[in-house]
């Protein structure tokens, strides 16, 4: 074909140009999808092969291509390519030799990041002047003449610019290579999922791609070998095909991740270019559509296939040029014009010789190259060291430095030494020199911080090493780390004998080990924990420890626990002092009210659960101990309790219990008696023992107790509800006269209870004009003319009637309010007693007698008080006669003498009440500034007894022995009015005279007689 015209010529020529655009374009694919420490690598390599290739094709791959066909199976002339042949033989030689450099660039890609470049250019030698000739013999030997002679090409395989040929050889040796030399380190990790290795510049890489576009179309434009008018539809389809490859590709990508991948478009549109190149001149435009957009589906399934096996393409170019190339190769039977084709075969036929095409290529392709390669590499390795591939192939296979390595090495040297003052070298016109000099920052800011963590751990050491505290650091498998020096102050081990071990055992006591275990288990999920527990020291010694233990965070992940150690021994022992000081008497070292409490409480819950559970509950108070401390004095007294103490504690067995509940008072529990007659004898033996005297500093004391109990106790529902019963007892025992016990019957509780109504009934009963005044008239023995009243309280309870001062008198007297009462009487006596002088002048001898109770006496304002109602009222002093009995005058007898002297002082008489019935003295009488003394009924309800008289001749003698009047109470029967009369007595009062009557029965049946 020498007489080509030359416009044909030049259209091969410029389409070859075009093809060699091809190479700039996969340089800047692969650079752009490998790392930039290898991108220096991958670009050389690019060079190296292309010229390698040129010079191997010339040289020898050419003629085997092309030569003189022996068999169909490889040429054997044309060795060292002449470029003296004439035009067309030149042009097609150098269109050929680009299909050549574009095979072997192929190959290049996916080997990137770890063959050697001399492994490299072995591999690529062998793919240009072997594999690649020998193939392109079968399938196109005779092109350049239009007569086809390889056995593939005359048989009717078509492959019109190189799916297989230049593609899919390209790409089974480039598989073949991978499966030799494996995936790149770190890209199939053996633990965890597979790493995506990042590509250095995506934007270059697509710029790879527009020049691969750009040089396809001399690719396949070029191989019509002509400038006919089959060009411009070859490189119309060519664009369709890469445009629906492209867009097939990433739709499906992004519907599956959720993203456009960048790596989808690239590989898309270039196999879409792969797979038009087989039919792009027997395909409609339809078709070119179908073929492109299934090689976009081919890529993707191929690449997953790929994964899956693990076998690791840096650049996609299995997916790409191998799988797409098969694709477009059977494309060419599914779609291609038959008479287009013009192999004269049979749809079956013609799928079947490119079924046999493909398989030939994976023969010539991937067999026998992998064969080769694997003992090549068995003698002489062609994949870099793992040292070599992280350094980077730029450096480790040429020298070959960038700005960015130069950071790189910079920022290994700091790893490696540590040192954060050291800085990489900053270039300010560069991207990496700005990012050196944001690296500086960082370095800086670390540095400073770094600085701050040191300081903040030689503080933190410091204060491990120093506090007094013992500390402990354990790792999360429990065994010691550290130990301070305030341990092993504490627990007396040396730091070298814990650390390592895990036997908790050398610190805690056999019976808490469990505990321990829970504890550290639970501080290493996560929780803090503090309490108050026991250690052992290296003697054996129990410590009571404060225990505080938290865990050890290091990036939210927990790698151990501290244990804070505070000896509290001396604040426990002070603790246990002060618990035995609230639970018990400072005097006597019995157990206090609140530990009586706290142990009778049990006792009751006990015999609700165990119903054949005994116990009985005393109360016992001494009788006369208050004269005791005001005669002897408080040493004395609390001496004496001591003792008390000390017997009932010999009376008791140890399971008993006895406290001091307050003063004089005492609690005493016994459990698991058989019989209510031990209680009995228990109480027995207790009183006699405290009626045996005392001697303390040569003071004998003689006293005796008050003893309540509490037998009955399964009916009890708390500890206070029989402490109630037990005290009610008690003070009945006091009440029938001392010295003696009493059991609690339901009577005394009813009792009781009577009385607490009265208690809070009263407190209105003045205010409410409940109470009332009567009147009980005196009169003189021998005439039983009319001498005056004895004002006497009553009750008028407006729903119980009329309530006798023998009940509420007493209850008034011991909640204190008998003086509010006292005060109202004297005051309304006084009233009436003026009401009833005024009367007639026959009433101004009459005289008014008022009770003054103990605690009215007392009262430091009685004397002022009484002042106040005789100035309101207007009564004369010496009609007021102001009774108190014996007892109240000898409680203080020195304040007493001083109170009545104030009341003499202003005229009203004092008259001793219930005489004979208390101290009735001679002494005292005379001691005491008084003007009468009223005969106790006692001595006159007894009649004409023999003893009787003789009693009252003495006390009327006796008064008038010293001046005083006599006035003689509870005169009845005219027997004891004649015994008053014998005895001289001069006046009395009694029911035989008048019972108490109000103020309008008086003025009825005795003023108005005065009147009268």
């Amino acid at each position: 074909m020498n007489d080509a015209p030359l416009i044909d010529i030049f259209w091969i020529v410029f389409s070859a140009s075009l093809v060699f655009l091809m190479q700039p374009g996969f340089m800047c694919l692969e650079s752009g999808l490998t790392r930039s420490k290898n991108s220096i690598n991958v670009a050389v390599k690019n060079l190296a092969d292309f010229s390698f290739s040129v010079l191997g094709f010339w040289a020898v791959g050419y003629a085997i291509m092309f030569g003189t066909s022996q068999a169909g199976l490889f040429g054997n002339m044309g060795f060292f390519f002449s470029m003296d042949q004439g035009p067309f033989p030149t042009a097609f030689f150098f269109f050929q030799v680009m299909f050549c450099g574009t095979a072997t660039t192929i190959f290049s890609g996916a080997v990137a990041e770890r063959m050697k470049f001399s492994s490299y250019l072995v591999i690529a030698g062998i793919l240009a002047i072997a594999v690649y000739p020998v193939f392109g013999h079968w399938a196109w030997n005779g092109l350049e003449t239009g007569k086809l002679s390889g056995w593939l090409g005359s048989r009717g395989f078509v492959d019109f610019a190189g799916s297989t040929v230049v593609h899919s050889v390209g790409g089974w040796l480039s598989l073949a290579a991978l499966l030799v030399i494996g995936p790149r380190s770190g890209r199939f990790p053996k633990n965890g999922p597979p790493r995506e290795i990042t590509a250095f510049n995506l934007p270059l890489s697509i710029l790879g791609v527009m020049l691969l576009w750009f040089g396809w179309f001399g690719f396949n434009g070029g191989s019509t070998l002509a400038l006919d008018g089959s060009v411009a539809g070859i490189i119309a389809k060519t664009t369709l095909a890469a445009g629906t490859g492209a867009a097939a590709c990433i739709l499906y990508v992004w519907y599956r991740t959720g993203l456009p991948k960048v790596t989808a478009l690239i590989n898309g549109s270039l196999g879409g270019l792969v797979a038009i190149t087989a039919g792009c001149h027997c395909v409609s435009s339809i078709d070119a559509a179908v073929v492109g957009a299934v090689s976009g589906l081919v890529c993707v399934y191929v690449e997953q296939l790929l994964f899956r096996l693990k076998v690791d393409d840096a650049v996609g170019a299995v997916p790409v040029h191998l799988g797409c190339g098969i694709w477009g190769t059977l494309a060419v039977a599914l779609f291609g014009d038959a008479q287009r084709l013009g192999t004269g075969l049979s749809f079956q036929g013609q799928f079947v010789i490119q079924m046999e095409g493909i398989v030939a290529a994976f023969l010539i392709a991937f067999v026998i190259p992998y064969m080769v390669i694997k003992g090549i590499d068995r003698i002489w390795p062609m994949r870099v060291s793992r040292e070599e591939e992280e350094k980077g192939l730029n450096v480790s296979e040429h020298g070959a430095t960038t700005e960015l390595h130069d950071l790189f090495e910079a920022m290994d040297y700091q790893t490696k030494t540590g040192d954060l003052s050291v800085r990489v070298p900053v270039e300010p016109f560069t991207e990496v020199g700005q990012i050196a000099k944001k690296y500086n920052h960082v370095m800086t800011a670390l540095e400073l911080a770094s600085s701050k963590i040191e300081h903040q751990h030689a503080l933190f050491q410091e204060l491990f090493d120093s506090s007094p505290l013992g500390i402990i650091m354990v790792d999360a498998q429990g065994r010691i780390v550290d130990v301070n020096e305030g341990f092993a102050a504490l627990f007396g081990y040396l730091p070298k004998d814990l650390r390592g071990r895990s036997d908790i055992s050398l610190l805690v006591p056999e019976h808490l080990i469990e505990e321990a275990e829970a504890a550290l288990s639970s501080v290493l999920k996560g929780k803090t924990l503090t309490r108050e527990t026991i250690r052992k020291d290296k003697a054996g010694r129990l410590i009571d420890v404060a225990l505080f233990i938290y865990p050890i965070l290091v990036n939210d992940e927990i790698q151990g626990a501290y244990y804070i150690y505070n000896d509290i021994t001396q604040r426990k022992e002070f603790e246990t002092q002060l618990s035995h000081q609230a639970f018990h008497d400072a005097l006597t070292g019995l157990p206090n009210r609140m530990l009586f409490l706290e142990r009778l409480s049990s006792a009751v819950h006990r015999k609700k659960r165990k119903k054949d559970f005994t116990y009985a509950a005393m109360m016992l108070d001494m009788d006369r101990f208050k004269s005791v401390n005001d005669t002897l004095g408080h040493q004395i007294g609390d001496a004496f309790l001591i003792a008390v103490a000390d017997r009932i504690k010999a009376c008791l067995r140890d399971i008993d219990t006895v406290a001091r509940l307050g003063g004089d008072e005492f609690g005493i529990i016994l459990e698991d008696f058989n019989h209510p007659r031990e209680i009995v004898d228990v109480a027995k033996r207790i009183m006699r023992e405290l009626e045996k005297p005392v001697v303390i500093e040569t003071n004998e004391i003689r006293s005796s107790a008050s003893v309540g109990i509490v037998l009955k106790t399964q009916f009890y529902q708390d500890a206070k509800s029989v402490m109630r019963d037990a005290d009610i007892a008690m003070y009945r025992a006091k009440e029938i006269g001392k010295a003696c016990f009493k059991v609690f019957n339901n009577k005394m509780h009813t009792k009781v209870v009577r009385e607490n109504e009265l208690e809070r009934e009263l407190r209105d009963a003045v205010f409410n004009e409940e109470l009332a005044v009567y009147y009980q008239p005196i009169v003189s023995v021998r005439e039983t003319a009319l001498l005056g009243f004895e004002a006497l309280v009553r009750w008028n309870h407006p729903t119980q009637g009329l309530i006798s001062p023998a009940e509420f008198i007493p209850v008034a007297e011991e909640t204190g309010q008998i003086v509010d009462i006292g005060e109202y009487v004297l005051k309304e006596a006084c009233r009436q007693m003026v009401k009833w002088q005024k009367l007639s002048t026959n009433n101004g001898h009459l005289t008014i007698s008022v009770n003054v109770s103990a605690k009215q006496f007392q009262s430091s304002r009685l004397v002022k008080f009484v002042e106040e109602v005789l100035d309101e009222t207007g009564l004369a002093p010496e009609s007021l006669k102001l009774e108190l009995t014996e007892s109240t005058l000898m409680r203080n007898a020195r304040t007493s003498i001083r109170t009545m002297q104030g009341l003499k002082d202003m005229g009203i008489r004092i008259v001793v009440d219930d005489f004979g019935t208390g101290y009735s003295s001679l002494s005292y009488i005379q001691r005491f500034p008084i003007d009468g003394l009223k005969i106790d009924r006692s001595f006159i309800s007894g009649g004409a007894q023999k003893e009787n008289p003789k009693i009252v001749q003495t006390i009327v003698a006796l008064a008038k022995s010293i001046g005083v009047e006599v006035v003689a109470e509870g005169v009845e029967e005219q027997v004891q009015l004649e015994l008053l009369k014998a005895a001289n007595c001069e006046s009395a009062q009694g029911f035989m005279f008048s019972k108490p009557l109000d103020e309008k029965e008086i003025t009825r049946q005795f003023i108005m007689d005065l009147e009268n």
